[in-house]
């Protein structure tokens, strides 16, 4: 066995426990407790510091919460965040909700939303995830906050057609980042999201190529995707993808959410019109029968049509932010 002397001085001095600073009494605890939870060191640092091992950091960690030198608690607004969540799961009988807490405006709605749909979606995905990708501000953001991972195994789908006017948030543009940063396949679907005439739509789903891609659309397990109101400020308006006046029959007859390009009325039932038979991508019956359907929303103002896709069934799990939590639990 060596002697102490012939230790060196690097190695002794790391198995040598210090006498806490003088600001601390003596008191190890409470300077191992000072080090991790107001100085932020890590417990390795904090061994290398005090001169204990990484388990003895552990141990005096414990000790500090057991005397009460250290309290834990969640905070308030994020209890209250749990408890809404909670409540709209129980109310609309989905299996989970996150509800984001407000900023007070400190960063843009939709982009706290995306973040936290990001968080999600990297938790459940898996390597051979056939994940559906509709577009929209909130999904952009989504799809932009998503952690880089390693899924070669996995397919992103474009699940409506293209729009030139929406290329901002545009279906490809989403389904394309999230492929990206995933290391996964993207299948985009090469085709127009509205046509001009229902006898164009039928000519274009006769196409080899149109077939397979719905094919493979038609086997996602697991499908993102934002909500529209039907104001004329709402994106689907607002991108060029739908028209006011493509919509106007719609709203007469009562839709108050577009979902992919699609109309649903305040109990959650699909309203369809001409311009279905004009529009290619994923069907609302298609959507519903997707195993886990993420809807990312942000916003009081979309309280009516978030409500709406959760009547119809169309939302296993709801990613929003407070006030629309709020919203959606007031009667």
């Amino acid at each position: 066995m060596p002697t102490e002397d012939r230790v060196p001085a690097a190695r002794r001095s790391s198995r040598t426990r210090l006498a806490p600073p003088v600001e601390f009494a003596g008191d190890a605890v409470v300077w191992a407790a000072w080090l991790y939870y107001e100085e932020s060191m890590t417990q390795d640092d904090i061994a290398r510091q005090i001169g204990v091992s990484r388990a003895s950091v552990n141990n005096l960690l414990q000790v500090a919460r057991e005397r009460g030198v250290v309290t834990i608690a969640v905070a308030p607004v994020h209890l209250q965040m749990v408890g809404a969540a909670r409540a709209i799961c129980r109310r609309y009988g989905i299996a989970d909700c996150l509800v984001v807490p407000d900023d007070d405006g400190r960063q843009p709605d939709y982009e706290r939303v995306g973040r936290a749909g990001a968080r999600m979606l990297a938790d459940r995905l898996a390597a051979e995830d056939v994940l559906g990708v509709s577009w929209g501000r909130t999904v952009l953001a989504l799809s932009n906050a998503l952690a880089v991972g390693l899924l070669p195994g996995a397919s992103v789908v474009q699940v409506t057609g293209s729009a030139m006017g929406t290329y901002r948030f545009s279906a490809e543009l989403c389904a394309a980042n999230i492929a990206t940063r995933l290391g996964a396949r993207c299948i985009h679907l090469h085709a127009p999201g509205i046509v001009s005439r229902p006898g164009v739509k039928r000519m274009l789903m006769r196409e080899p190529a149109l077939i397979e891609q719905f094919r493979f659309i038609n086997t996602c397990n697991r499908i993102i995707f934002g909500v529209g109101t039907v104001a004329s400020s709402s994106t689907a308006f607002d991108s060029g993808f739908l028209t006011e006046m493509e919509a106007a029959p719609y709203i007469r007859r009562g839709a108050v959410a577009v979902l992919a390009g699609r109309f649903v009325d305040r109990l959650g039932k699909p309203v369809v019109g001409e311009l279905d038979e004009r529009l290619l991508g994923m069907t609302l019956e298609a959507i519903r029968a997707v195993p886990d359907r993420i809807c990312v929303a942000a916003g009081s103002i979309k309280r009516d049509c978030v409500r709406a896709l959760l009547e119809g069934g169309f939302i296993s799990s709801l990613v929003i932010d407070q006030p629309l939590a709020l919203a959606l639990l007031d009667n």
